[in-house]
């Protein structure tokens, strides 16, 4: 039986538009020979939910209307984060009475794949070790923010709090709509990146790179200059709370291409995941602090801690531990494109 499909994709003026529709229509071939004799409902979980106006979850609905079941149904979240909850997701099934539910993509499931990571290497600005590896640091860190969650606009907060957001970069979008800042205040800060000649101005999600008053520069480090001086990449993940399914976007491969250690300001399990990957991780060089082993409230004030412990070291300090970490940055960047083959084989065979 042919696979019944529900959902948009990224708009066809973005990069990812046709990467998308290639691992769409590449599940979509697999479930048609893997379950070749049963109803099967696919839906893509980009921008799909009741929150969205876009006719995806009233198509959906209509289904349910119409009485129409199904045997499975297969859920993808591939460029963005589940946008559904459990219930919701429950609810998907329960409506179309189906039998078995397949979560794909970014789902705690077993069906886990990283799209970023699958694509990524395709897009991302090519550089030479010279141009990134650390000489002189003369910023402890660097810690960019486009769209201004909470989590986002908390950590900047707490930075400036303890005099802190003078040590390193740190950006953070404006939101004009409200849409992501959750009623709290938000005081923008910018590099003026969207005057700014040698910001790559890679993708656009919904082809508008100005919302924010930050590009949406996905597949570069940004301004180079500031990627040579700064030492730690505070990651400013997309989702934040621990019981949510784990998203790892571009903003956590970044330091691993451009040999950086890194904490992140989200989801503590990515830690992890990464060394379960194969990946080295950077929280054994600051043992007193505790970044993996607490709960979401204690996430920015030990980022602090570690942002601290840093400043008190010393410029000539951060440069020799830069070099004792070298070897495990030189280790990551270089497993990453075996783990993006990994991934792409992933999911080209998701249900073997």
């Amino acid at each position: 039986m042919a696979t019944t499909f529900i959902g948009t994709t990224f708009p066809a003026t973005s990069l990812w538009y046709q990467d998308e529709i290639r691992v769409i229509d590449s599940i979509r071939t697999q479930i048609n020979s893997r379950f070749l004799h049963h109803n099967n409902l696919l839906i893509n979980t980009t921008w799909f939910g009741p929150q969205f106006n876009n006719g995806q979850y009233k198509k959906f609905l209509a289904l349910v209307n119409q009485k129409q079941t199904f045997d499975n149904v297969f859920l993808i979240a591939a460029a963005d984060p589940v946008f559904l909850n459990q219930e919701q997701i429950a609810a998907i099934q329960t409506l179309v009475q189906a039998k078995q539910l397949y979560l794909l993509g970014h789902f705690d499931s077993q069906y886990y794949f990283n799209f970023h990571a699958a694509i990524l290497a395709s897009h991302f600005q090519q550089y030479d070790l010279a141009q990134i590896t650390l000489q002189d640091p003369a910023l402890i860190f660097v810690n960019y923010n486009r769209k201004p969650r909470t989590h986002r606009i908390q950590f900047v907060e707490l930075l400036k709090a303890h005099g802190l957001d003078t040590a390193g970069i740190v950006t953070l979008g404006n939101d004009i709509d409200n849409i992501y800042s959750g009623g709290l205040a938000v005081t923008a800060s910018t590099l003026n990146e969207l005057t700014a000649a040698n910001v790559q101005d890679s993708m656009g999600a919904g082809g508008n790179n100005q919302k924010f008053g930050i590009p949406d520069d996905i597949h570069s480090l940004g301004n180079i200059e500031i990627w040579q001086q700064h030492f730690l990449n505070i990651v400013g993940e997309t989702e934040f709370l621990p019981w949510d399914n784990m998203f790892i976007s571009e903003k956590t491969w970044k330091p691993i291409l451009g040999l950086r250690p890194f904490v992140i300001n989200g989801q503590t399990k990515i830690y992890q995941y990464l060394r379960d990957q194969g990946f080295r991780t950077f929280n054994h060089h600051w043992p007193h602090i505790d970044l993996e082993g607490i709960n979401e409230l204690e996430v920015h004030n030990s980022i602090v801690q570690v942002i601290k412990y840093l400043q008190a070291l010393g410029t000539q300090q951060l440069q020799s531990m830069y070099e004792q970490m070298l070897p495990d940055l030189l280790h990551n960047r270089q497993h990453f494109a075996e783990f993006s083959q990994t991934q792409r084989r992933r999911i080209a065979n998701l249900f073997v």
